[in-house]
């Protein structure tokens, strides 16, 4: 048996590549039974973020399973291979469980120190278990990278001056805007990083913030959250045109804001300037829309810049992280040894 982890993330893949082959959480369960009728893929979990889409695998064929995991990629999302295999990384046993341990110590992301990944991990081992894709393996692995992760963060401060992707996206809306005090802020989505990016609305003094979401339930419970208020989803382009910020954090698989959309906004505010974040993947909103006047649209790919801050504070700690991972590496890399022997003597 082998471990194996082939993937793309922000680092080589833009948006535009890794919208295409991301799995959302409503499509996780379709996956895995799509997957358990590829040969050589033993045991299987999706690792799906809006930096990152990875699928690790016990397999019996390493060359092999490289090969099957790209037709499943394909299959299952419809796209042509040649789209996005050259943005591919593949690593195998011992650099596999270092690229794992790596990621959920946030070493590998877009912001080194940042919290979310670690329960991204968990969340992606526990769907995969509940779909029984998960064995023996992929368990003691993942396992171990909990550990790893919860570790790291007790043992560094790996996690100080970290921003978060939502808060790069306010630091970047204040570069724009200037002061946030007296200004109105529009957010599409309920989930997680909807709540941080209020949460960090409200630490910059913003008094005045709209929740939409497609379930009106989900957008009161977070307005209520932080004395925002509740609108339709229905009445976005209402409100949109007395807002001066637009957060837009959904798994819509289309454009929920379209360039005509945009641009009979735009008349309507007689061209005020309008800031828009776009931290959907897929992306919510038009690139085009950013060709409309006074209009400044903004994706996950354009906070890079945000995310360098404190970056050699973290780093310092970050070195103090590979020490702990290399340490869990060699006990993981001589167990997976172990399975793998023991699986070639009972074949």
């Amino acid at each position: 048996m082998n471990f194996q982890v082939i993937g793309l993330n922000h680092r080589g893949a833009p948006i535009e590549i890794r919208e295409r082959i991301s799995f959302s959480s409503k499509k996780l369960c379709d996956a895995f039974s799509a997957l358990k009728g590829y040969a050589a893929i033993e045991e299987a979990i999706i690792l799906s973020t809006c930096n990152r889409v990875e699928l690790y695998a016990v397999t019996s064929d390493a060359e092999r399973s490289f090969q099957t995991m790209q037709d499943f990629i394909s299959d299952f999302h419809k796209v042509e291979p040649a789209h996005f295999r050259n943005y591919l990384y593949v690593h195998d046993d011992k650099e596999a469980l270092h690229h794992l341990f790596r990621v959920i110590a946030s070493l590998d992301s877009m912001v080194i120190g940042e919290t979310q990944i670690f329960g991204q991990v968990k969340d992606a081992y526990a769907k995969a278990s509940e779909a029984k894709a998960a064995g023996t393996i992929l368990s003691r692995i993942f396992e171990e990278a909990i550990r790893v992760g919860k570790k790291v963060r007790s043992l560094t401060q790996i996690g100080k001056g970290a921003v978060s992707i939502s808060s790069a996206a306010i630091v970047l809306a204040k570069k724009a805007l200037g002061t946030l005090k007296d200004k109105k802020v529009l957010i599409i989505g309920a989930g997680k990083i909807a709540e941080l990016a209020v949460k960090d609305l409200y630490s910059q003094g913003i008094q005045t913030v709209l929740v939409a979401n497609r379930t009106f339930a989900k957008a009161k419970e977070l307005a209520y959250l932080f004395s925002g208020t509740a609108i339709r989803f229905k009445e976005i382009f209402q409100y949109l045109n007395s807002a001066d910020i637009l957060i837009s954090s959904t798994s819509a698989p289309h454009f929920l804001i379209t360039y005509k959309q945009m641009q009979e906004v735009m008349q309507l505010r007689n061209h005020r300037p309008l800031f828009l974040i776009d931290l959907g993947l897929p992306r919510n909103i038009s690139p085009e829309v950013n060709e409309v006047e006074n209009v400044h649209l903004n994706n996950l790919d354009d906070l890079t810049s945000v995310c360098d801050a404190h970056l050699k504070e973290r780093l310092r700690e970050a070195r103090k992280a590979e020490r702990i991972i290399d340490g869990h590496l060699e006990q993981t890399a001589e167990e997976l040894l172990q399975f793998k022997s023991e699986a070639l003597s009972t074949a």
